[in-house]
C-alpha cells in the first residue's frame, strides 16, 4: 500500500521477555544439519561454545573471527563471526560466548523450515476477503467475520452507480484493498515454489478450509485469489486495475469496514499480469481440476487477444483514489504474459513475441530480485526451465543463462562481504521500502542458478537470506510475526493486535539500523502479499519434502 493514513493509538504494548543477549545475532529458527551455521557478534569475543539445551552439554567449542567493520551505510559497527557448522546432530541449542552471554535458542534438524513455510502459507488464508477466517497460533485464536461483501461499485470505471460483484481474494497488505498487479507477482512466486519444489509444498494439511481435499494447500490458496481475479476481467478481456476504497482512513476489523469500494478503469498492466497469472495457474491445476485449468487458460487467451489489440500502454485513471496505485511500465508484464502463455500452450506465435521482448530487455536478469513493477525475472525463469526446451532460441538461452549465473555469483559475493551476510548488500541504494521482501525474492535467482549449474554456494547464500530475516541482523530479531526470537509485535496491519502470525514486515531503511517495530511506520513495518509470497518461496526451497495425501 502507499500513502497510508496514520493508525489510531494502539493498545498497551505486549511486553516480550528477551531471554538472550541481543549482541549475539543469529537465525533463531534453525539450520539444516549440513547447512552453514554462523552468528554475528556485536561485542569483543574470543572463545565460544555451543550448548545443547536438553542436558546443557557443550557439544562444540571454537574461536571467533577477527573483527570486521561494517559499512556506514549498513550498521556502522565492529562485529565478529562465530562458525559452528560442525554441529549437525538434531536438537535445540544456544551459542554461549565468554564475557558476552547466551544466544537465542535455535534448532538443528531436517524439518526446521517446514513450520515457517506452513505459517507463512497459512497467513495468506488469514488475509482472505469476503469470508470468515480463523486460526490459532501460540495459544491465541485469530478470527474475523466475512467482510467487504458489497465489492464493488462501478462509479469510477464507466458503469455508473452499478454493482459489479468482486468479492473474495486477499487483502493486499496492511490495508484491505485488492490490486491485480500485486496479486500477479504474489501468485507468480507461489507457483514458482510449486514448479521448482513440488515435493516440498505438497502438504494438504496446512489448516485452511480446503485441507484434506487431495490438492496441495498452496494451490488451493492460489485458487482463492484466482477466483477473485476472474471477477476483474471484462467481457472483452480487459482487466480492471483494482478494487479499493477512496482512501486509507479506515482502521479496525475488516467486517466493520462498511464504506463503499470501487473498481477503477482497466489498464494494460493489470491485463498483462492477468494473462500471466491465468496461464501459469492453468498449468499448475491441470493435474487436479481440468475444468478449472481450462477456465484459467480460456481467460488468459481472451485477455491476451485484447492485449494484442492494444499494443500501446493504457493506465487506469485513478485520480479519485488515494490508495495504492501499482502503476508501472507494462513491457515486462507483457513479456511475462507471453512466457507463461507459451509455456502452457506451446504456441509458436506467442514464443516469437516472448523472444522478441527478451532481446529488447537485453536478456538480462536483475541484480537483486525484482518486485511487482518488473516481471522479467519470472518470465526468464519460465523460459529457462521450459518443458519445451527444443523450441527455444539457443542464443537467447545462452545469454539468459550467462546473465543468471553472473547475477547469482554477484549475490554470493555481496553476501560474503558484509557483517550479516545480507545478500542484497549494504549500499544505501539497497535499503528501501519493502527491502526485506527483496531479500526473500533474491533466492529465486539463487535456486534457479543452482538448478541450471549446481553450486553449493547458491544454496548457502539462499540460506543466508533466511538467516538475516529470522534474526541475523542488527536488531537480533525475527522480521516475521509469530516466528523466531522477538518477532514484530506491532506491524502496520489494520486488523490490529496481537500481531497476526506469519507475516514478513518490510524492513528498515535507509540503513541497517533503522527498522522500528512501530504500528504507525508503514514504511518500515507494513506487511504485504508479495513479500509473504517471496518468503513462502524462500522457505519452500528448504522444507523437508512432504508426501501428498492419496
Amino acid at each position: 500500500m502507499l500513502f497510508a493514513e496514520l493508525p489510531p493509538t494502539p493498545p498497551p504494548a505486549i511486553v516480550q521477555s528477551v531471554g538472550y543477549d541481543t549482541r549475539i545475532r543469529l537465525n533463531s529458527i534453525g539450520f539444516l544439519p549440513e547447512a552453514q551455521k554462523q552468528a554475528t557478534v556485536a561485542a569483543p569475543c574470543k572463545e565460544f561454545t555451543v550448548v545443547r539445551m536438553s542436558d546443557q552439554a557443550v557439544v562444540f567449542s571454537g574461536q571467533a573471527s577477527t573483527p570486521f567493520k561494517t559499512a556506514v551505510s549498513d550498521t556502522d559497527e565492529t562485529v565478529q563471526f562465530v562458525d559452528f557448522s560442525a554441529v549437525k546432530a538434531p536438537g535445540r541449542y544456544k551459542v554461549q560466548i565468554a564475557g558476552v552471554g547466551l544466544s537465542a535458542p535455535f534448532d538443528i534438524g531436517p524439518c526446521v523450515w517446514n513450520l515457517p513455510f506452513e505459517v507463512a502459507s497459512r497467513a495468506m488464508y488469514l488475509w482472505r476477503c469476503g469470508t470468515a477466517v480463523e486460526g490459532t497460533w501460540n495459544g491465541i485464536t485469530y478470527r474475523q467475520k466475512a467482510c467487504h461483501l458489497e465489492d464493488g461499485w462501478m462509479d469510477y470505471a464507466g458503469g455508473g452507480h452499478t454493482k459489479h460483484p468482486t468479492t473474495g481474494g486477499w487483502h493486499d497488505a496492511g490495508d484491505y484493498n485488492k490490486y491485480v498487479v500485486n496479486a500477479a507477482m504474489s501468485i507468480g512466486l507461489m507457483l514458482k515454489a510449486w514448479e521448482q519444489f513440488p515435493d516440498h509444498v505438497a502438504s494438504d494439511s496446512l489448516g485452511i478450509p480446503e485441507s484434506g481435499n487431495h490438492v496441495p494447500d498452496l494451490l488451493d490458496e492460489v485458487r482463492w485469489e484466482v477466483e477473485w481475479l476472474f471477477t476483474m476481467q471484462g467481457d472483452d478481456g480487459r482487466v480492471y486495475h483494482k478494487v479499493s476504497s477512496l482512501n486509507f482512513r479506515y482502521w479496525g476489523p475488516p467486517d466493520k469496514d462498511d464504506g463503499p469500494r470501487y473498481l477503477t478503469p482497466w489498464s494494460t498492466t493489470a491485463t498483462a499480469d492477468f494473462v500471466g497469472t491465468m496461464a501459469e495457474t492453468a498449468r499448475a491445476w491441470k493435474a487436479f481440476d481440468t475444468n478449472f485449468s481450462a477456465k484459467c487458460l480460456d481467460a488468459a487467451k481472451k485477455s491476451w487477444s485484447f492485449l494484442q489489440a492494444h499494443p500501446e500502454q493504457v493506465d487506469a485513471d485513478m485520480t479519485a483514489f488515494h490508495t495504492g496505485a501499482y502503476n508501472t511500465k507494462d513491457r515486462s508484464l507483457r513479456l511475462w504474459a507471453a512466457a507463461e502463455l507459451w509455456e502452457t500452450t506451446g504456441d509458436a506465435a506467442t514464443l516469437h513475441d516472448f523472444e522478441k521482448g527478451a532481446q529488447e530487455f537485453s536478456c538480462t536478469f536483475s541484480k537483486g530480485g525484482r518486485g511487482w513493477g518488473d516481471m522479467t525475472d519470472l518470465a526468464f525463469a519460465t523460459y529457462l526451465t521450459s518443458s519445451h526446451p527444443n523450441e527455444r532460441n539457443a542464443d537467447i538461452v545462452a545469454q539468459l543463462t550467462k546473465s543468471l549465473l553472473t547475477r547469482a555469483n554477484e549475490i554470493v559475493a555481496v553476501s560474503q562481504n558484509n557483517g550479516y551476510r545480507r545478500p542484497l548488500g549494504v549500499e544505501r541504494s539497497t535499503w528501501y521500502w519493502g527491502c526485506n521482501g527483496t531479500v526473500a525474492s533474491q533466492t529465486l535467482l539463487l535456486h534457479l542458478a543452482d538448478k541450471l549449474q549446481p553450486d553449493p554456494a547458491y544454496r548457502a547464500t539462499a540460506q543466508c537470506a533466511l538467516d538475516y530475516l529470522f534474526g541475523r541482523n542488527f536488531h537480533s530479531r525475527s522480521y516475521v510475526t509469530g516466528l523466531g526470537a522477538l518477532p514484530p509485535l506491532h506491524p502496520h496491519d489494520r486488523r490490529g493486535e496481537p500481531a497476526w502470525p506469519g507475516y514478513l514486515v518490510g524492513g528498515g531503511w535507509p540503513d541497517g539500523r533503522s527498522w522500528k517495530d512501530d504500528r504507525a511506520r508503514y514504511d518500515l513495518n507494513e506487511i504485504a502479499i508479495n513479500w509473504n509470497a517471496a518468503l513462502i518461496y524462500a522457505t519452500a526451497a528448504f522444507a523437508e519434502p512432504q508426501p501428498a495425501k492419496q
